[in-house]
């Protein structure tokens, strides 16, 4: 019967090369696959694979070839993406005391859809363009009036709370939500998003709306999600953090950036991840190496480490985020 072979790694082709020079002198045997044999050098995404029966020995030894990374500063800047819906509000009061514990600035930011046509008449251009700028110009005025107001609610709350030093400041964006926002976070360099989940915590089909799941994808910054339902309004409110680990190189510098953002405060942080058999020799494998490079990188960290069984990852997530009071879901892709 043929072996079952894993992948242990995702990488550039040179990396791959190393890290299976690594793993070979140290007795497991690799394969390389997805390589561009017409110009090997330019291949991207070469896939590491292993035989099965290898992949704890080899996760062990990638935990000690992974190097830890000097540790991230506080964040000094903190972007809120605001609707002015309640869950929205509620992330903004939020970032208040966060930012009051790392003496940092809160920048709030909406992002206003305006009006789109496509395939004007040309005759019809002109009268059709008059409509635009009106609809335009009343889009902006009323997304500027919210901003404002809420501004000046926060600007209040902030000097009746002893943080009357607080920089706050607001953006307002034109076009679509996500890209907005990425393109902010560009621009502004925050050190960490906070957002709201709109709907009653988290839906069932997924772990959050999907404007934060788009964000996350693109923007490389730290993300703090706050279910509607929760009600954060002070730092002391959260006892219980989620980490969703998806077991790729990814998690060891969102998990360590995650906890040094956290290290100030006295908090429950739990690393899970969802899999149909939480036996698997693999599963078990990586959850040992991540809880062992977070035990090296931050000694200090209260973390648990759990492999929930489910088929299907949001909804044992929610379930899980319900029977743990998870106050605090964090996401990064990078």
């Amino acid at each position: 019967m043929d072996e079952k072979l894993v992948v242990i790694a995702n990488d550039s082709y040179t990396s791959a090369l190393v890290l299976q020079s690594y793993l070979e002198s140290n007795g497991v045997k690799c394969y390389l696959k997805n390589i561009n044999l017409v110009q090997p050098n330019v291949s991207d995404n070469v896939k590491v694979q292993i035989s099965e029966k290898d992949a704890e020995k080899a996760i062990k030894l990638l935990s000690a070839y992974r190097k830890p990374e000097k540790g991230d500063s506080q964040p000094r800047k903190i972007l809120v993406p605001v609707d002015f819906s309640d869950h929205s509000k509620n992330a903004a009061f939020f970032a208040l005391r966060l930012a009051h514990v790392y003496k940092a600035e809160v920048k709030l930011l909406n992002v206003f859809n305006s009006p789109v046509v496509d395939m004007i008449p040309f005759t019809d251009a002109a009268s059709i363009q008059i409509d635009i700028d009106i609809s335009y110009s009343i889009l902006q005025k009323n997304a500027r009036e919210h901003l404002m107001k809420l501004f000046k609610e926060l600007r209040k709350y902030a000097d009746d709370n002893g943080m009357k030093g607080l920089k706050i400041g607001y953006a307002l964006r034109e076009g679509f939500a996500s890209y907005g926002i990425i393109d902010m976070c560009k621009r502004y360099n925050p050190g960490m998003l906070i957002m709201g989940t709109k709907g009653e915590g988290f839906r069932s089909t997924e772990l959050v709306g999907s404007v934060a799941a788009e964000v996350v994808r693109e923007a490389k910054v730290p993300l703090l999600v706050i279910p509607e339902n929760a009600e954060l309004k002070d730092i002391s409110e959260v006892k219980n953090v989620l980490y969703a680990t998806r077991f790729d190189d990814n998690d060891y510098s969102a998990i360590r950036k995650l906890l040094t953002i956290l290290s100030e405060f006295n908090l429950n942080v739990v690393c899970a991840n969802v899999c149909d058999n939480p036996e698997n020799p693999v599963v078990k494998a990586n959850m040992a190496a991540l809880e062992d490079y977070t035990k090296r990188v931050v000694r200090k960290a209260k973390v648990d480490f759990d492999i929930i069984k489910g088929k299907n990852a949001a909804e044992a997530f929610k379930g899980y985020i319900s029977g743990k009071n998870i106050d605090l879901l964090a996401l990064t892709m990078h």
